[in-house]
């Protein structure tokens, strides 16, 4: 029997249907299995970037509270208790972070330090670095502990959160910011003018005005976690507590080992101006400042009798002498020095500062305990004075007839309030050797690819 052309071709037809159906068939099971495959790569790539990102927080915070407040540590070794998602490998260290005088390598302008300050990086004698575990290869990265005074980045008024006392008044009052404030707590009242001003958060509820009476906006760029004091951590660690004249945990990175003088005495006659430091044995020292045998000075409670805590260090009055033009290059070509007042008791001494100053210069004046007021005093009209100004746990009043430029800042968490006059912050014009006295802040930088 014959089959008819139509039915030949109906025939035809449909195998090649056949054909089509399962070709696309095949070629979508295919394209599933292939998306099968990517899924399962994606999943194992997120994975490991989870793994990454976890090890590399992991890393940042290790090195912010073990190895930060330190002086030296073995290697350290950690994984999450969950397979797979991440950990550290921490070389030994040796060396006090935030007493490191390295620079670090190129400049980050996106730096809280504003491009410059001091670099601490843990890396073992044959070159290893810290290493994450990603779960597959384990690069090695590149940690650094920067640390900077924030006067010297550019915060020409800092207000750190008090220490012994989270209610405390951190009221400033009077002053002409020639710069930025940074507000790690909000002030009681803010009556100063800024050019810009941060806080650690995003909410503010004051309102600062530049010298020209506009509304300064608050700025806060993303930036690193910053700590203001060389303790191990808690809970407390980021709040910018200042703890860095003098911290007994942590000495090695504190001011006080910066100082490296004897404690003035200030019961005994010593009219003898050859080391810049002149007591009248009745408390009132006098140090010139542009003595070229002038080294740091301290003066801190106890001495020279521990039992008679009244007068710190037998220092009533402290008065400063500058010199008699407000830009001395004698002066300015001296070493820069700190000046550092370490009261654990009794009453803080009046400081006076006469004349000029073109010395680079730190004055830190911390008073443990109780707080007391420090009164320090102007007693020259349109006075420039280079000087960073850091106070701990005390109230300061700054009290002048006329006008006086800070050229370098103040740094306290207490309140800071003038009496009569104008009190302007300026930034340092060259901090030469300024970065190693003065207190800093610190943080954590990495590098993203291997170093």
């Amino acid at each position: 029997m014959k089959t008819s052309p139509t039915r030949g071709s109906a025939l035809l037809l449909v195998l090649l249907l056949i054909a089509v159906v399962g070709l696309l068939t095949a070629g979508w099971i295919a394209l599933v299995s292939a998306r099968g495959n990517l899924v399962e790569q994606n999943a194992a790539a997120v994975q490991r970037r989870i793994a990454l990102e976890n090890s590399r927080a992991l890393a940042q915070e290790f090195l912010l509270e073990r190895v930060l407040p330190s002086t030296s540590g073995a290697a350290f070794n950690y994984d999450l208790p969950d397979t797979g998602w991440g950990g550290i490998s921490i070389p030994s260290w040796s060396g006090a972070p935030l007493l490191s005088t390295t620079q670090p390598a190129g400049v980050n302008h996106f730096s809280p330090g504003n491009g410059g300050g001091y670099t601490f990086v843990p890396v073992t004698s044959d070159g290893q670095y810290v290493i994450l575990h990603d779960g597959d290869a384990n690069p090695q990265r590149k940690f650094q502990v920067r640390s900077r005074s924030p006067l010297l980045a550019g915060q020409l008024l800092v207000s750190q959160y008090p220490t012994l006392d989270s209610t405390a008044s951190v009221a400033l009052s009077g002053l002409a910011v020639g710069g930025a404030a940074f507000l790690w707590k909000y002030p009681t009242a803010a009556n100063f003018t800024a050019n810009s001003y941060a806080t650690p958060d995003s909410v503010s509820s004051i309102s600062i005005t530049n010298s020209s009476g506009s509304t300064v906006l608050l700025n806060n760029l993303a930036l690193p976690r910053l700590v203001a004091n060389p303790r191990s951590g808690g809970a407390d660690f980021y709040h910018g507590q200042f703890d860095a004249l003098d911290n007994p945990t942590a000495g090695a990175n504190s001011s006080l080992a910066n100082v490296g003088a004897s404690p003035v005495n200030g019961t005994l006659v010593d009219a003898d101006n050859s080391d810049g430091v002149t007591c009248d044995g009745s408390g009132n020292v006098t140090v010139t400042l542009d003595n070229a045998a002038l080294g740091n000075v301290l003066i801190t409670s106890g001495w020279p009798n521990p039992g008679d805590p009244a007068i710190p260090g037998g220092v009533s009055t402290l008065t400063l002498v500058g010199q008699s033009t407000s830009s001395n290059a004698t002066a300015d070509d001296e070493p820069a020095i700190i000046v550092l007042l370490d009261i654990t008791s009794g009453n803080l001494p009046t400081i006076r500062l006469t004349q000029h100053n073109s010395r680079r210069l730190v004055l830190g004046v911390k008073k443990a305990g109780a707080a007391g007021n420090l009164a320090l005093q102007f007693t020259t009209t349109s006075a420039v004075w280079r000087l960073m100004l850091e106070v701990e746990n005390s109230p300061a009043t700054l009290t002048t007839a006329g006008i006086v430029t800070l050229q370098g800042g103040i740094r306290s968490d207490r309140s800071v309030a003038l009496s009569g006059g104008t009190v302007s912050l300026t930034l340092e014009p060259n901090p030469l050797n300024l970065s190693r006295l003065a207190t800093r802040n610190a943080w954590i930088e990495s590098n993203q690819i291997a170093p």
